[in-house]
Order: C-alpha cells, then sequence, then structure tokens
C-alpha cells in the first residue's frame, strides 16, 4: 500500500503518505506504522520506477537508459559517423584479396549520406573524421543540396 501511494502522480509528500496508510490501518483494525517506517519503505523504491510512474516513460529514458541519444533539430546540426567491415572481399594494390571496410558520415536530422569512404583497412577515430573530410558525397541523393563542411563530427 505505502509504495502504491508513493508512485502515483504527482508525487505525494510524506506526510500524506503517511497519514493515508495510517487511516487505511486504522479502519482495518491495524496498528498504524510509524513516520520513520513509512519513510524506509518509500525510500527503499527504485528510482527509476519512481522516475517511471511519476514523470513517465521519456523522462525515464532520458535518465535511466544506457545509450544518450541526441536528437537534431535542423539539417546538419550534427552528423554521425560509423564504420562497418563489409562482406565482400576486393583485391588490394599488391594483388591480395581483403575485406574493405566502409565509413559512412550521416546527417542525423534528414538521415542523408553526407560522405562515404572504403578503406582496405582497419579504421580508428581519426580515419573515421579524416574520411568524412575526404569521403564521397552521393550527389545524386534527393535532399543533398543543403550539406556542407560540419564544425564537429560524433563519431
Amino acid at each position: 500500500m505505502i509504495e502504491a501511494l508513493a508512485l502515483r502522480r504527482p508525487a505525494p509528500t510524506m506526510a500524506f503518505i503517511c497519514r493515508r496508510v495510517g487511516d487505511i490501518a486504522r479502519d482495518r483494525d491495524l496498528p498504524a506504522p510509524s513516520y520513520s517506517s513509512v519513510r524506509a519503505v518509500v525510500t527503499a523504491i527504485d528510482p527509476g520506477l519512481i522516475t517511471l510512474a511519476q514523470e513517465g516513460d521519456a523522462a525515464y529514458r532520458d535518465r535511466f537508459e544506457l545509450v544518450f541519444r541526441r536528437a537534431a533539430s535542423r539539417p546538419n546540426e550534427q552528423w554521425q559517423a560509423d564504420h562497418t567491415l563489409l562482406d565482400i572481399m576486393v583485391v588490394d594494390k599488391g594483388g591480395n584479396p581483403v575485406r574493405p571496410w566502409l565509413t559512412i558520415v550521416l546527417d542525423d536530422y534528414s538521415r542523408a549520406v553526407a560522405s562515404y569512404t572504403p578503406l582496405h583497412r582497419s579504421t580508428d577515430g581519426r580515419a573515421d573524421s579524416t574520411g568524412a573530410a575526404s569521403g564521397r558525397t552521393p550527389q545524386d541523393q534527393p535532399g543533398l543540396a543543403g550539406l556542407r563542411a560540419q564544425s564537429a563530427i560524433h563519431l
């Protein structure tokens, strides 16, 4: 009963919860719990559960999700870069078969490809940002005309 009262919206005061639980206990001919007992039960409730119940799932995601998600409100506000090892084999300059890496930079707002670079070696953060600067821009994609150089890239 104490947990149910504590998770109500708007957040009730500790005094309200204690009085309400005391009234219910007296109606059932039970001894009323002390203020410290009620407080101990309320403070033991998981903070994530309290946030979810009182502020909603959006507030819960913002505070307790493992991945922080950013949302762009306009084109070119932020770009995201990623690279992946492709499931194909190509021949390098030495004639050896290798699996290439593909680095892609996306505009977060429009989801348009701002740049892409195939590489024949493993990449790190510097290779990602260098690939974005020297990569290819697919001009045939609609909505790409407004893309310009980005001052910061989130890797």
